[in-house]
């Protein structure tokens, strides 16, 4: 059975495409949804900083840098942003599904291609960002869709917020979204495939806190 990639209709027909997928042979239109799912990333990053998240150790700064050395700075991180925008986007779609791989019967192919609509979920994510910070000011890990919100109220540990932070409602779904479609691609056993999601999940939380306390510090001594 040929199998032909469209991430719409794994998101609305998803049982009915989830059965195609297992019992596909050939998969189309792959290497066209991997390097634009890229590109998109990509945009996304360059357009959250452009309207300047996470620049808040930068900009706190502006007042010692001359112009010229200010928008060096801005240019710099730019870059790093695309830079980082790239590298997401192949962990999501390469190493993510490499991690599900190596415990699950499954095809790597289509582990990519479940993970293909994680990204695009994770992007629209990202793009509920710009709102929230344009008209209220809020950094990424105060979104109202996360949990921050609710630890900056127990803790001011920087590290703890931003965990919580990267842990959202998007990301609930996400969970929800990879044990369903693991499970049906496997014959793994459900409560093995939730115990690797949240443990995996619980590794990227950590991991984007420690990102994101590093980056403060990174800009800050730049």
């Amino acid at each position: 059975m040929s199998y032909f990639i469209n991430p719409f209709k794994l998101f609305f027909h998803r049982d009915d495409h989830l059965f195609k997928l297992h019992r596909a042979e050939r998969i189309y239109n792959f290497y066209n949804l991997f390097f634009l799912l890229l590109f998109l990333t990509t945009l996304t990053y360059i357009a959250t900083s452009w309207i300047g998240l996470g620049t808040d150790p930068l900009s706190a700064n502006a007042t010692e840098y001359t112009r010229i050395e200010y928008e060096l700075r801005k240019v710099w991180f730019l870059l790093g942003r695309v830079i980082y925008a790239v590298l997401f986007a192949l962990f999501l779609l390469l190493v993510t599904p490499f991690f599900f791989w190596l415990f699950n019967t499954v095809s790597y192919k289509k582990l990519i291609i479940i993970q293909m609509n994680v990204l695009l979920v994770m992007l629209v994510e990202r793009l509920t960002w710009i709102p929230f910070m344009v008209y209220a000011g809020l950094d990424w890990y105060v979104s109202p869709f996360s949990f921050g919100v609710l630890a900056s109220y127990f803790t001011e540990l920087d590290w703890v917020i931003y965990f919580f932070g990267a842990c959202s409602i998007f990301q609930l779904w996400i969970i929800w979204y990879q044990v369903k479609c693991v499970t049906y691609l496997t014959s793994t056993k459900r409560g093995w495939v939730i115990f690797q999601v949240i443990i995996w999940h619980i590794i990227l939380w950590s991991g984007a806190s420690l990102l994101a306390h590093y980056d403060s510090f990174l800009i800050s001594i730049l």
